[in-house]
C-alpha cells in the first residue's frame, strides 16, 4: 500500500523540511499543479470525472464540459497514475421529475442504467482493470438516493467489471443519510474490489471551519453549514473508523488497495482556508505508520 497525501502548500513546505514520509501526493487534474508538484515529490492525479447523466460518456465535473481525453491521458502517461476514477453524480438537478429520496425501484433501474450508459464507453477506452468507481456521498442532500445505496454500487461495479474506490468518510455520511450503521453499510460495498481508499476527518461544518470558509466563499458556507463534511482533520472517531478499516484488510473482508490517500488539506480557496500545516504536520505521520504497520503485516 502507497501513502498519498493531497497536494496543498502546507504539505508541499513539509516535505521540503523532511518533516514528513509520504509515497505520493495526489493531485487535481491541473497540467500546473502537477508539474509542480512533480518537481517536488512524485505524484499521482484524481480526476473530476462524473458518470450519471446517461450520455454515453464521463463529463468533468470542474470545467462542466465534455472530458478532455487526451489531457486525461497525457496526466496518466507522465505521472503514472494507476487508475481513472470515476464519481458516481446522479444529481437532483438533472433529474427533475424523480424525487431526491425515492424508493421507487423503477427509478432506481432507471438511475443504474444512466450511470452504465457513461461508464462502459470508458471501460472500452481504458479497460475495466484501469477503472475505479467511488462511492459517493449525500452532496448536501443534492445526491438521489439510489446513487447511494450499497447494492447499487455493487452491481455497477461488478456489471462492468470495475475496481472500487472505497471512500471510508463518504460511506459513514451516506450511511448517516440513510439511517444505516456504518459498519453494516461498508460491509455491503464491493469491498472485494477495493483498489484505493480514500481517508479524511468527518466534522460538522461549524465554528472555526465555517468562519474560515465563509471569508472566501459565502455561498459554500452557507450550503454546507451544520452538515457534515469530509476533507477536514482527523479526530478520535475518524482514527477509530481507519484502524477498523485496516482490521478489515488484515482479515481479507477488504481488499488491499495500491493506494491510501489521506485527503486533508488542498488548493482552492475554502480548503486552502481550512488547510491548518500544524495538523498536517502531526496527522501525517500517524497515519503514515498506522498503514506501514499494516504493510508489515502483509509482507509477512
Amino acid at each position: 500500500m502507497k501513502f498519498a497525501v493531497n497536494y496543498s502548500l502546507p504539505t508541499i513546505e513539509l516535505i521540503r523540511q523532511k518533516q514528513i514520509e509520504i509515497d505520493l501526493l495526489k493531485c487535481p487534474a491541473w497540467r500546473d499543479l502537477v508539474n509542480h508538484a512533480q518537481q517536488i515529490h512524485p505524484a499521482y492525479v484524481h480526476f473530476p470525472l462524473m458518470v450519471g447523466l446517461g450520455i454515453d460518456d464521463a463529463y468533468d465535473h470542474e470545467t462542466k464540459r465534455a472530458v478532455d481525453w487526451k489531457l486525461i491521458e497525457a496526466l496518466l502517461h507522465t505521472t503514472a497514475t494507476p487508475f481513472v476514477n470515476l464519481h458516481l453524480a446522479t444529481f437532483a438537478r438533472d433529474y427533475p421529475n424523480i424525487p431526491l429520496d425515492t424508493t421507487d425501484p423503477a427509478h432506481t433501474e432507471f438511475l443504474i442504467g444512466q450511470i452504465l450508459h457513461d461508464v462502459r464507453p470508458v471501460v472500452a477506452r481504458f479497460g475495466a482493470a484501469r477503472v475505479i468507481i467511488e462511492n459517493d456521498n449525500d452532496a448536501a442532500s443534492r445526491v438521489l438516493r439510489p446513487a447511494l445505496l450499497p447494492h447499487v454500487i455493487r452491481f455497477i461495479v461488478e456489471e462492468t467489471g470495475c475496481g472500487f474506490l472505497f471512500d471510508l468518510a463518504h460511506a459513514r455520511m451516506a450511511a448517516d443519510y440513510l439511517g444505516m450503521d456504518p459498519h453494516a453499510y461498508i460491509a455491503a460495498l464491493p469491498m472485494a474490489r477495493a483498489r484505493e481508499m480514500h481517508v479524511t476527518g468527518l466534522q460538522r461544518f461549524e465554528g472555526h471551519w465555517l468562519e474560515a470558509a465563509r471569508r472566501d466563499d459565502a455561498a459554500f458556507a452557507q450550503l454546507y453549514a451544520g452538515r457534515w463534511m469530509d476533507h477536514l482533520p482527523m479526530t478520535d472517531p475518524d482514527w477509530d473508523f481507519f484502524a477498523w478499516a485496516l482490521q478489515q484488510i488484515r482479515a481479507g473482508a477488504l481488499a488491499t488497495p495500491e493506494i491510501i490517500a489521506f485527503e486533508y488539506g488542498g488548493v482552492g480557496k475554502v480548503w486552502q482556508a481550512v488547510t491548518d500545516a500544524d495538523m498536517l504536520a502531526t496527522q501525517i505521520p500517524r497515519m503514515a505508520k498506522m498503514i506501514r504497520n499494516g504493510n508489515e503485516f502483509h509482507s509477512k
